[in-house]
């Protein structure tokens, strides 16, 4: 069913969110990169971290993800791929996801203005296919389309209050599991659509050996069965990301209709 394939994308989104998204700039709450190398350096001196340990150092290395610039690649359900380019450092992101036979979505940030265009079968019920633009900091915090929603830090906080049982599994490996129920990104109207499903996602993730977070697995055959896996791979750490606007005859603030259909 289309319903349940986008309703177990978009908890995958929403696990992953924060990760490529761009919010305030702020310094790092846990550390800094003095200290992700000092812990990566302590746990390859040791055969196996206690679970603490493990869920710190994974904390650290989204942390140091979240504060640099990159690319993103993601692979989700029902062939969904997508994408792009951020730099939370200067509140820039863009990414193109390809849904199929549903169509494709084109996201753009510039520090508070988001950008947001359908393609393909969808676009007839978001603006006719033509940029949305929306201020995020105007946004409710309990929106999807606000800025808390989709701070970078997200993903820290979500290892940190959403992942239980998170253990080391070998030299920059994890695994762990997430309660979606306590993501910070997490929307009502999402949680609505999972209910009498499972909220508890199994993932696996990378760091590699400069402490940047760079892959996170999470296992959907526990909210839908045949889900499979949504990866998404991180690269190219500190690479230098240029996003604009869109044209201004390309563009139209975003209709209620489509901020309600976004959960706005």
């Amino acid at each position: 069913m289309k319903m349940g394939r986008l309703a177990v994308t978009g908890v995958a989104l929403v696990t992953l969110a924060g990760l490529s998204a761009c919010g305030e700039k702020k310094e790092p709450a846990l550390t800094n990169g003095a200290a992700v190398n000092s812990a990566a350096a302590t746990a390859e001196t040791t055969a196996a971290a206690a679970p603490g340990d493990a869920s710190a150092e994974l904390v650290a290395a989204a942390q140091k993800l979240t504060s640099s610039s990159g690319k993103i690649h993601l692979t989700s359900v029902g062939g969904i791929v997508a994408d792009g380019a951020f730099d939370a450092s200067n509140k820039l992101m863009s990414l193109k996801m390809d849904m199929s036979s549903l169509g494709t979505v084109d996201m753009r940030q510039v520090s508070n203005d988001l950008y947001i265009k359908y393609g393909g079968p969808a676009a007839k019920n978001f603006a006719n296919g033509k940029w949305m633009h929306i201020d995020a900091s105007k946004m409710p915090s309990s929106s999807p389309l606000s800025l808390e929603k989709n701070d970078p830090r997200n993903s820290a906080k979500m290892i940190e209050a959403a992942a239980s049982d998170v253990k080391k599994t070998g030299d920059g490996t994890f695994s762990g599991t997430i309660d979606i129920t306590k993501s910070p990104s997490s929307s009502e109207q999402l949680l609505k659509a999972l209910e009498g499903k499972s909220k508890q996602i199994p993932f696996t993730a990378e760091v590699n050996s400069d402490g940047y977070l760079t892959k996170m697995a999470l296992d959907m055959d526990s909210i839908q069965a045949g889900a499979g896996e949504t990866v998404a791979n991180y690269s190219g750490m500190g690479t230098k990301v240029s996003v604009s606007a869109p044209p201004a005859s390309q563009t139209v603030e975003m209709p209620k209709s489509a901020i309600a259909m976004m959960g706005g």
